[in-house]
């Protein structure tokens, strides 16, 4: 019996899928439908994916949003709100001296030192700089004897948990390892922890979808949460480098290692990004180690003649401040020798939150100075 047409078609088109003949235009027109299809969603994905706008897409059901870290210290409103210690040119590792310096610092600020910011059962969040697989001695990370100062400073105080994190730039095992912060952490009882994507989580820097117009970066954001959401005080410890892109990475831009996700992408916009997590960080204090300074080929370096020590002070430095913006103005002109009022994202920080009236902020370290509320220390 001979066969329909329509029936003809469908057993020609049959034959061709499964011995490998000519596909019928039919054929060939339906899945180039599927394709195409398959191809819009495709594209869909991509373009949920790549955000430039600086929210990945995430818009949680309920936001996580950060705490405020310093809230419930009772800080003086007369206090110092920078503090810095001088130290000797040729003792920059030797634990005791790191220790004296550090503690110098904080006694700057207030009689009663760490004890003034840390109190008895607090969990505290240390975030130093582990960006990079350097030693110490290169300067691209912090001084570990400088974490190791700050632990044992928490736990005198009353700490019940001390946290080193951070989410390094290059592989953070062997980041950790190589800056020698692991193991000064360890042995002084603190907790790390290491990044993994386990470790994000959306917060809200801001609500709705950041404007670059306004200098903005982040909107929703994979953050660093584990350590963040343990901690009832954050310490951002800080190594004073020169960088780049940036012109300096100091206490602001060590949040950077905060960040999940594709953070590569805010490169094109540093100074919104840097001034954004100054914006996004409220920290109980921040220490800047201004012991090994990073004068140029930052932030990696490589070379020992890319550094000094103390920068342009010539003495190993250690600054404490309950104002991370007037901290990067003091340490990139006492430091690095530079001008603070060419540093774009400095200004763009006060922009944002120079008006908060729950934070310390001042444009510039010469307004302490000018208030008697900068202390120096040498020892």
């Amino acid at each position: 019996m001979q066969m329909s047409a329509d029936s003809e078609r469908n057993d020609e088109t049959r034959r061709a899928r499964t011995s490998g003949r000519a596909w019928t235009r039919r054929d060939l027109l339906v899945l180039g439908g599927q394709a195409a299809a398959a191809a819009g969603v495709a594209a869909g994905a991509a373009w949920y994916l790549h955000d430039p706008r600086g929210d990945a897409g995430l818009q949680p059901p309920t936001p996580i949003k950060l705490k405020d870290y310093f809230a419930g210290v009772d800080f003086p409103a007369s206090s110092p709100r920078i503090s810095t210690a001088y130290g000797e040119s040729k003792r920059i590792d030797q634990r005791e001296h790191v220790e004296r310096r550090v503690q110098a610092a904080l006694d700057g600020l207030d009689p009663q030192g760490m004890k003034r910011f840390i109190a008895k059962g607090d969990t505290v969040c240390i975030k130093p700089n582990v960006g990079f697989d350097r030693s110490p001695e290169l300067g691209a990370t912090t001084n570990p004897e400088v974490v190791r100062a700050v632990i044992r400073l928490c736990r005198q105080a009353g700490a019940r948990k001390v946290i080193v994190a951070d989410n390094p730039i290059e592989n953070p095992a062997a980041c950790f390892a190589k800056s020698r912060i692991k193991a000064v952490a360890e042995a002084e009882g603190a907790s790390v922890v290491i990044h993994s994507s386990g470790h994000d989580a959306p917060v809200e820097v801001r609500p709705g979808r950041p404007d670059p117009g306004k200098g903005q970066a982040l909107g929703t954001w994979p953050i660093f949460w584990t350590p963040l959401k343990e901690a009832t005080r954050v310490i951002g410890v800080a190594v004073i480098k020169d960088h780049n892109l940036c012109h300096a990475s100091m206490s602001m831009k060590n949040w950077y290692g905060l960040l999940g996700g594709r953070r590569n992408q805010f490169h094109q916009a540093i100074h919104h990004i840097i001034s954004d997590l100054g914006f996004m960080m409220k920290p109980t204090l921040v220490v800047a180690d201004g012991t090994r300074v990073m004068m140029k080929n930052g932030p990696t370096g490589g070379r020992l003649d890319d550094l000094r020590i103390g920068g342009v002070a010539g003495r190993p430095v250690v600054a404490a401040s309950v104002d991370q913006l007037a901290c990067d103005s003091w340490c990139y002109q006492n430091l690095l020798g530079r001008d603070p009022a060419a540093l774009a994202y400095l200004d763009l920080a006060y922009e944002k939150f120079g008006s908060d009236p729950n934070r310390l902020v001042a444009r510039s370290w010469q307004d302490y100075k000018g208030q008697g509320q900068l202390a120096e220390t040498r020892l």
